[in-house]
């Protein structure tokens, strides 16, 4: 892509191994083009990513997905993109049917969750899929990093294997210290113990999409 895909003034490139550092450059420099992989766009990790910059709001920023067809790169419109694959249907994991869809699965607001643990590190669980977590940690997490959870019950405590998917450096005014926004993809064998532990502790509403 970096030989084949013309793109106009001065180009910064960044590995998907390397989220935060795209965010912040984003961030810091206020592109007016930016252009993702379109295979990365299909990742819990691309969908995210993709939601994160939008909320930045830049001015007239125009994304654009790279599509490897036939032997040449071009570029696309995100909202071209193809659609996330299908999950199976449940009384919890079932696709939103509406224009802001970008997820793969419905992200549910905690409600009721004691304090969660990330390799025997305390973390706060912001919001909850059968997927992933969104989750603020004092500890630096680096994306691809594994982190064992261990998510409370009152019977005990379920422990989830998970991947690093973005990780965001932050340092809010009204906060004591600063912290990272982190964002984990979970192992696919343990939907059915997410879905139930999501209806037991988060609303039963799901979280809006931003595009």
């Amino acid at each position: 892509m970096r030989d084949n895909l013309p793109t106009p003034g001065r180009v910064l490139r960044y590995p998907t191994s390397n989220l935060a550092s795209a965010f912040e450059s984003i961030r810091a420099n206020q592109p007016g083009l930016i252009v993702l992989d379109s295979g990365f766009l299909q990742t819990e990790s691309g969908h995210g990513f993709v939601e994160r910059v939008n909320l930045l709001n830049i001015p007239k920023v125009v994304m654009q997905a790279a599509v490897f067809d036939r032997g040449t790169w071009t570029m696309k419109s995100i909202g071209e993109r193809p659609a996330a694959p299908s999950l199976t249907p449940s009384e919890r994991v079932v696709a939103v049917k509406s224009g802001l869809d970008t997820r793969r699965a419905p992200r549910f607001l905690v409600q009721d969750l004691a304090q969660a643990m990330a390799d025997g590190a305390s973390i706060d669980v912001i919001d909850l899929s059968v997927l992933g977590a969104q989750m603020i940690s004092q500890p630096l997490m680096r994306p691809n990093q594994k982190v064992t959870l261990g998510l409370p019950e009152v019977t005990g405590t379920i422990q989830v294997t998970a991947n690093v998917a973005w990780s965001i450096y932050e340092k809010p005014a009204q906060a004591a210290q600063p912290h990272f926004r982190v964002g984990v993809e979970f192992n696919g064998a343990v939907r059915e113990t997410l879905e139930a532990y999501c209806r037991r502790h988060c609303d039963a509403t799901p979280l809006p999409v931003r595009r």
